[in-house]
């Protein structure tokens, strides 16, 4: 099965329902929005530490020709929220796995780093409900390379690893509600874009998401003291499945 599938096993701990101090939502690109905790501002948390496992599945338009991408990567973040309603976060990782489908056969991705910087800011105050604008910005880099199977079958023909870099502009809304102090569903809508340079068969191309958008939902659970998991599906426009864990201080 070529496509990736991440399953994220996280330990599980014995759920603290009274004093829940943060529940803050975090998003699939990278984000963790503003904290939802209910302490003086004095003794909130304003630092939170996350990781994250995603997928993706969208398709890139280079202009002549169209490839389905689906791609893996593992991310950890640092957020600092220097009020309760404003959030700066800083992102890095690396791509794990994937590939591109084009008419010359299939090309997998190397292991590269990705890295983003981005913000969310907290509209509505409160958590019931919770309106939060996010932005981010991010770059990804790996070496694609013919499939062992395409390359086996034309032999004669060179296969170079060739660079692929990714940029990437988007901003989004989130809405949703906080319960019991403990989950927090919500809805997403996010739009985006940003240039795609690769060689394709000796040339150089560019190219775009094919889709330009992402609507989706996701749902924040507190499990122990300023820790939560979140987990994040977006079924329309680039499609992804997001899964990780954040802990405030």
């Amino acid at each position: 099965m070529r496509a990736l599938i991440f399953v994220l096993v996280l330990a599980a701990a014995v759920l603290a329902a009274p004093a829940a101090r943060a529940c803050g939502v975090s998003t699939a690109d990278g984000l963790s929005s503003c904290s939802l905790e209910e302490h003086e501002e004095e003794t909130r948390p304003r630092w939170r530490a996350g990781t994250a496992g995603l997928y993706t599945s969208t398709a890139i338009n280079f202009g002549a020709f169209r490839s389905d991408e689906t791609r893996g990567s593992i991310i950890a973040s640092l957020a600092y929220q220097p009020t309760r309603r404003l959030t700066f976060q800083l992102a890095a990782g690396s791509t794990v796995g994937g590939h591109l489908d084009t008419a010359a056969g299939v090309y997998d991705f190397s292991p590269g780093p990705t890295v983003a910087i981005g913000a969310s800011y907290r509209l509505v105050q409160g958590t019931r409900p919770f309106v939060i604008l996010t932005a981010n910005l991010s770059f990804s880099n790996a070496e694609t390379q013919l499939s062992g199977a395409d390359a086996a079958a034309n032999p004669a023909v060179p296969n170079p690893e060739v660079r692929y870099d990714a940029f990437d502009l988007r901003g989004g809304v989130l809405v949703g509600t906080t319960l019991w102090r403990l989950l927090s569903p919500y809805a997403v809508v996010r739009a985006f874009g940003g240039p795609v340079y690769w060689q394709y068969q000796g040339a150089n191309v560019t190219g775009t998401d094919a889709h330009h958008y992402q609507v989706g939902a996701g749902l924040t659970l507190v499990v122990v003291h300023r820790v939560d998991l979140f987990v994040e599906g977006i079924p329309l426009g680039e499609r992804s499945l997001a899964a990780g864990a954040a802990f405030a201080f």
